[in-house]
C-alpha cells in the first residue's frame, strides 16, 4: 500500500514536470507572416527536397533492375519510373518552397536592419 501511494507520488511529479515544460507550438508550415521563423521552415523543406532526391536515385537504380529483370516494356519498369517522376516533382515543389520562405526570412531581417524614418 505504502509503495503504491509512493508510485503515484512520483507519476504525479513526472506528469507535472512534463506539462510544464515549456512545450513549444508546432511550426505552422503554410504561413507568410514575416513575423513567423521562416529560416526553420525553409531547412525543413530543403531537408525534404533532400529525402526524395533520394527516393530519385534509389528508383532508378530499381527501374534499372526492373529492366535487366523484366525487361524495358514491364509493368514494373514504366510503374517505378512513374514514381521517379512523381519524386522529381516533390523535390522541384519542395525546392520552391524553401526559396519562397527562404525570401520571407531575407525580406525580414532586412527590414529589421534597416532604421526607421518616422524619428
Amino acid at each position: 500500500m505504502k509503495h503504491a501511494a509512493v508510485a503515484s507520488m512520483i507519476l504525479g511529479l513526472l506528469f507535472q514536470i512534463g506539462c510544464s515544460s515549456g512545450l513549444t507550438a508546432p511550426l505552422e508550415m503554410t504561413t507568410l507572416n514575416p513575423g513567423d521563423d521562416h529560416q526553420t521552415i525553409a531547412r525543413h523543406y530543403l531537408h525534404e527536397a533532400r529525402l526524395s532526391r533520394q527516393q530519385v536515385e534509389e528508383l532508378s537504380n530499381q527501374a534499372a533492375v526492373y529492366e535487366r529483370v523484366f525487361g524495358l516494356e514491364s509493368d514494373w519498369v514504366s510503374s517505378t519510373r512513374l514514381l521517379v517522376q512523381f519524386y522529381q516533382e516533390v523535390a522541384r515543389e519542395q525546392d520552391r518552397l524553401a526559396e519562397l520562405h527562404l525570401s520571407f526570412g531575407k525580406d525580414r531581417s532586412s527590414k529589421q536592419a534597416t532604421p526607421s524614418r518616422d524619428h
